[in-house]
């Protein structure tokens, strides 16, 4: 096993010991060099980059974040920038030139073949997030009318530059997608076979077009590593492989953490990000919950005379917003990631409602008994202990179904529903909840 070594980069540039430095990182896989670099100011990250062989600088330089990129292309020798731009996968490509200034695209875009540019250029007319901008294009395609030998043949000579060759897919003469066909289904084939004879002729597959997520999910589904994409007539573009899509899925994942905190998508890390950046994708939904958190105070004030009378039912106030609050939080963050991984459909939303009764119905009972024992220590008063559980109850179940139904509704109006969860959430529940509080209490005690 390789032992991972702890290298002080900047100590080996400051002593000018290059010789040892780019014998050491030589060893290092992409991902710990991309580590080390990650707090250099640029011009050592540059000294860093000129010591690397041309396919570790490509790679790592792709990891980077966008604003380090653009300080190091200001950085690097003509010479140094074209050698890492053409390493560069042709998804990789198109993804720096999306974050990249036009005077810089148009830089990066002469170092191309007419080929190769007319390759990166397709790749940013698809949707962004979508499959297209994912695929490589350097995939071993093998056609169905070969025989296992000539297959073999082909990649023992091309197979060494492609992406992989471990599941290849299989194309008819007009491109179209017929099969996809393991490398190792190859090797004990009869040599004699045909491609078709030997290939998986229902070949899981997506569309150019389909989100990322959507592709996350179906490699998931079916525990693919490999998965090929075609064009609407069904004809090959390329594939995308396990490596970008687990970049996928952190991408989605912390894009759903933030949406659930109010949080508008932030894409850089959040050292990366700036001061003015940070407060402006905070602030909108911040003041928004504030204008909408204080409907509440109107709420309470109309039923003053309640609170004149009886006192103490406002002691009660925080435990029933958090209740509802902390029991809608639970059940949207349930549908939320059922809904990410595909479990639950928009039609289920029937049954999940029928479910969550049930569900918060028993559990706002046990609540409601709780909270009954405890109130009975804050007053004697058994109707206005009763009146208090029994308004947990109808506060449990209303904000569990409220919780549950709202990434049915951001479904159904084309928001995401990761949104409908969290500060938003809980502060719905807090207006309406108080006023299902208010209004149970004073209808059982006849006030």
């Amino acid at each position: 096993m390789k032992v991972r070594l702890q290298i002080d980069i900047k100590k080996f540039i400051e002593n000018k010991d290059f010789r040892t430095l780019k014998m050491l990182l030589a060893d290092q896989e992409p991902a710990e060099i991309l580590e080390m670099i990650e707090e250099l100011p640029p011009d050592e990250k540059i000294v860093v980059f000129r010591l690397l062989p041309k396919d570790k600088a490509a790679i790592v330089f792709s990891e980077l974040e966008a604003d380090d990129q653009r300080a190091l292309i200001e950085l690097f020798k003509e010479e140094k920038l074209r050698e890492i731009f053409l390493s560069m996968d042709p998804d990789d490509r198109a993804e720096l030139l999306e974050e990249m200034p036009a005077n810089v695209v148009n830089q990066l875009l002469s170092y191309l073949t007419p080929e190769e540019r007319a390759l990166t250029l397709s790749l940013l007319n698809y949707p962004e997030n979508s499959a297209g901008r994912l695929t490589t294009p350097k995939c071993l395609e093998l056609y169905e009318n070969m025989t296992v030998k000539e297959a073999l043949e082909k990649i023992r000579k091309e197979g060494k530059d492609k992406e992989t060759v471990q599941v290849m897919p299989v194309i008819d003469r007009t491109r179209k997608l017929v099969g996809i066909v393991e490398l190792q289904d190859l090797i004990f084939a009869d040599p004699e076979n045909l491609v078709s004879q030997v290939m998986n002729p229902e070949p899981v597959f997506v569309y150019a077009t389909d989100d990322q997520e959507q592709v996350a999910q179906i490699m998931r589904k079916y525990d693919l590593f490999v998965v090929p994409v075609v064009d609407s007539e069904q004809r090959l573009i390329g594939i995308i492989t396990i490596d970008d899509i687990v970049d996928v899925i952190d991408e989605e994942a912390t894009e759903d953490i933030q949406k659930m905190s109010s949080v508008i998508t932030i894409e850089e890390s959040y050292f990366h990000t700036s001061l003015p950046k940070l407060v402006g994708k905070r602030l909108p939904w911040l003041v928004i919950l504030l204008l909408l958190g204080t409907v509440s105070q109107g709420i309470i004030a109309s039923f003053e005379e309640l609170l004149a009378a009886l006192p103490v039912i406002a002691a009660f106030m925080p435990a029933m917003i958090d209740s509802g609050g902390n029991i809608g939080s639970q059940i949207s963050a349930l549908i939320i990631r059922g809904m990410a991984l595909g479990e639950i459909k928009p039609k289920d939303w029937w049954k999940v409602m029928v479910r969550e009764f049930v569900v918060s119905t028993i559990i706002a009972f046990i609540l409601a008994v709780v909270l009954f024992l405890r109130s009975m220590i804050a007053t004697p008063s058994l109707n206005v202990s009763f009146a208090v559980a029994a308004a947990l109850v109808v506060v449990t179940i209303y904000s569990n179904l409220l919780g549950a139904s709202l990434p049915f509704i951001g479904k159904l109006i084309h928001v995401d529903p990761a949104i409908m969860a969290g500060p938003l959430l809980t502060t719905l529940v807090d207006i309406s909840g108080i006023a299902v509080y208010f209004y149970t209490v004073k209808w059982i005690l006849k006030m």
